[in-house]
């Protein structure tokens, strides 16, 4: 799918000006998540430590909390990296229930999930359903067994961020967006790309990067420079 939305098949966002539509921001992009870990190994030897309180953020980095990129992201001549969760449409628990450092006071107990702020932030937004969208799309909706919210009680179509959810689980096993998530997601960030002229988008095709991603965080050997020019 990536590879044809580069190529100019994209259908449903083509703005004459960038913009981030709600049903990105407010939905499929939040897809990661679902894909969060409840625990995280930073250095080797240490013991693996939870998302929250642990890498809570807003102080200084603990020298125990300093992290070895090379257990995060998979590096040349290291073992492969800790994966991501697969996407099934549940959390872990740190993100169930979050550190009032992040939520602020809730006098509401479940506004402590980031999953109601996401479900309650695409109902308070107007976001249409995920069946909805399928429709849209020409996609065959999940049926309300794959969903999975009869058992709670919930007989409307599903909200569009945990659809996207369910979707990918679905559809891909969990291991990739399915393809109402993946098209959202997809021609959103094609599209922004292509509507900056600055962006690596537009880069020759002689350009080459200089550096990964875990050759930036790490320091490792970078190799000879490249630039635009």
């Amino acid at each position: 799918m990536t590879r044809r939305i580069l190529v100019g098949d994209r259908h449903y966002y083509r703005p004459e000006v960038a913009f981030i539509p709600l049903e990105f921001a407010d939905a499929a992009y939040r897809y990661g998540h679902g894909q969060i870990r409840h625990r995280y190994l930073l250095q080797n030897g240490a013991a693996a430590v939870p998302v929250f309180p642990d890498l809570l953020g807003f102080q200084p980095v603990a020298p125990r909390h300093r992290v070895d990129w090379t257990l995060v992201f998979d590096a040349p001549g290291y073992a492969p990296a800790q994966r991501a969760r697969k996407l099934d449409g549940r959390l872990v628990g740190s993100l169930i229930s979050l550190p009032v450092a992040i939520t602020g006071a809730c006098e509401v107990e479940e506004l402590s999930s980031i999953a109601v702020r996401d479900l309650e932030r695409g109902e308070g937004v107007g976001l249409p359903s995920g069946e909805s969208i399928a429709r849209h799309f020409g996609e065959r909706p999940l049926s309300a067994d794959e969903v999975g919210t009869g058992a709670a009680g919930w007989n409307g179509e599903t909200p569009l961020w945990y659809y996207i959810l369910r979707e990918a689980d679905v559809r891909t096993g969990g291991c990739r967006l399915g393809p109402i998530g993946g098209r959202i997601v997809g021609e959103v960030l094609v599209g922004l790309l292509e509507l900056d002229a600055s962006s690596v988008y537009h880069a020759p095709q002689s350009w080459k990067p200089s550096a990964t991603l875990v050759q930036l965080l790490t320091g490792l050997d970078r190799g000879p420079m490249s630039t635009i020019s």
